[in-house]
């Protein structure tokens, strides 16, 4: 591998066997935004690529969690023609197309599904960081030509990025119209879970964990490990799961993402939980046989010795060049791989069980040592309550946050100081989601004395999003809630005024009928009734009240 530079851009270079391709690679990527504008960066992806959509050459572009990459593939003509073209763009996006570059990518998500394994993330890190890849594109209803002006103008310049090319050198010619900037380092992690290992309760009966542990050959080899271990146990020795996989992936803060997964049937859910935590368990409690870790350092090595490995690792030594992190070569991994021993292994392992959280089917992994992960908060914010009139939670306004409290008790609180997202409906209702992932949703006419711009004004700038329609309720998308939110039954009531009118109509009804009969029994014309007389009183004065609380909280609607 030869490192050059191309209008100061840091450049790789690399021969290969295989056709002629140049990545150049950016660091941003979705954890760098925020939920309120999560989005931002696909879209600057999209916008910059249109102009190119008719070329003859292959190219693509890809937003991942801490890079955007434009790709393309073809001879040395393609190559300086797309990178030319491409930053060029970058320069001055098209914001012209915001709306339907909007619509296209609000499409590929629909298109894209969730996978089983999207709410880790959300979990261990909650709505901000690395946790926002767990969440949908919310932003992209909010961002503006300047948003993108400006993210483009603070990520995307060439000391924030590096050009990699596989084959013989550097195309004649090759230009890479970027300006001048700064390097973005990567986010700091967050962190929502008190203990670990910990768990939450999956919304399908697949397994699957993530941990944390620092970047290292032994950890690659860990990681292995626990693939072949998972791959026997669950599928060739129980016939339990057709799918088992293990990835490992670099954050690019010297730690690492072990992350491992297995399918299960409804019935065998149980089943393929336990075989995944007792393989776990034997992972951490006994280090590897020599035998087993030269199987799994034999394979991680046939991996890094693949014919094409130098110019396949372009993109990794990319990422770690813009990470500011040493570069390696194939021959130097290949060497750090063989040299792992047991004891390494194991200590990884140890780690991996340090940091474990763990998704199971319903009913949880409390029996195998595993904290449950927090789903409901320890407070409310205090302020005004609100009484719904047709059944749902008690909701809490004030000016340091909005909380739901359910029938049983559970708190859902989003404190203005941490609010990530308000997602505003068309119908009125409010999504509130905290930096910790809770969820608090609120329909206001659910409540005669409640109204949406009792939040909407207290909520921090920037981060009210108004939504076309109603998104997936975060009770039914795991993506959404690690919260339980409470919840009740949908009762959408008349218009405001209409009800003011129909309870002031009730209270004149009852009220005249009341004194109506109370002037026939003193002119001794009426029989004396007087339960019949205070009942009618009582509910005469119980509809007034109504009406006036209703009637006030119309008057000083916005």
């Amino acid at each position: 591998m030869i490192r050059t530079e191309v209008d100061g851009v840091p450049t790789l270079v690399a021969p290969t066997v295989g056709p002629r391709r140049a990545g150049l690679v950016f660091r941003v990527g979705q954890a760098d935004e925020t939920l309120a504008r999560r989005g931002i960066t696909h879209l600057v992806e999209h916008l910059a690529l249109h102009p190119i959509g008719g070329s003859a050459y292959h190219h693509n572009g890809s937003t991942g969690l801490t890079t955007t990459t434009f790709y393309v593939q073809g001879d040395d003509a393609d190559l300086v023609d797309f990178l030319d073209r491409v930053t060029r763009s970058l320069t001055e996006p098209d914001t012209g197309r915001l709306a339907t570059e909007r619509d296209v990518l609000r499409t590929e998500e629909h298109s894209r599904g969730n996978g089983p394994t999207r709410d880790l993330p959300l979990w261990r890190y909650g709505a901000r960081g690395y946790g926002l890849v767990s969440y949908p594109e919310w932003g992209l209803h909010a961002i503006t030509p300047d948003d993108v002006r400006d993210w483009v103008a603070a990520h995307f310049t060439r000391d924030n990025a590096v050009l990699w090319i596989a084959g013989d050198g550097v195309p004649a010619g090759l230009r890479l119209h970027l300006p001048p900037g700064r390097r973005t380092p990567v986010p700091a992690p967050t962190s929502t879970l008190p203990v670990a290992p910990a768990f939450f309760a999956g919304a399908g009966p697949h397994t699957a964990l993530d941990a944390v542990v620092p970047e290292s050959p032994a950890a690659l080899v860990c990681a292995h490990l626990l693939q072949r271990r998972l791959h026997k146990a669950l599928r060739l020795d129980g016939g339990l799961s057709y799918t088992t996989a293990v990835e490992y992936a670099e954050r690019g803060d010297g730690q690492a993402v072990i992350s491992a997964y297995a399918d299960a049937l409804p019935d065998k859910q149980g089943a393929v939980l336990g075989g995944f935590v007792d393989v776990l368990g034997a992972l951490f409690a006994v280090p590897v046989t020599d035998a087993e870790l030269a199987t799994a350092v034999s394979t991680a090595v046939r991996e890094a010795s693949l014919p094409d490995a130098a110019a396949n690792e372009l993109p990794t030594q990319a990422f770690r060049l813009l990470t500011g992190r040493p570069l390696g070569s194939a021959g130097s991994e290949v060497a750090d791989l063989g040299a792992v021993t047991a004891g390494e292994a194991h200590a990884v392992a140890q780690a991996v069980r340090a940091t474990a959280l763990l998704m199971t089917p319903p009913g949880g992994a409390q029996w195998a040592g595993y904290a449950p992960a927090p789903t409901t908060s320890d407070a409310t914010v205090g302020g005004r309550v609100h009484v719904p009139t047709g059944g749902g939670p008690r909701i809490h306004v004030s000016d340091a946050g909005v909380s739901a409290v359910d029938a049983e008790g559970k708190i859902a609180t989003v404190r203005f100081a941490d609010c990530a997202v308000v997602l505003a409906n068309p119908d009125g209702s409010r999504v509130l989601v905290g930096h910790d992932g809770m969820v608090v949703v609120v329909e206001p006419a659910r409540y005669g004395d409640l109204y949406a711009g009792m939040i909407d004004r207290r909520v921090p700038a920037g981060l009210l999003v108004p939504m076309p329609g109603r998104p997936p309720s975060p009770d039914s998308t795991p993506a959404a809630t690690p919260a339980s939110r409470p919840a009740g039954r949908l009762w959408r009531p008349a218009p405001a005024w209409l009800r003011v009118a129909a309870l002031g109509l009730v209270t004149l009804v009852v009220g005249g009928a009341a004194l109506a009969y109370t002037v026939a029994m003193i002119a001794g014309v009426a029989q004396v009734r007087v339960l019949g007389l205070l009942g009618g009183w009582l509910v005469a004065g119980w509809v007034g009240r109504a009406f006036l609380r209703a009637w006030s909280a119309e008057r000083v609607r916005p």
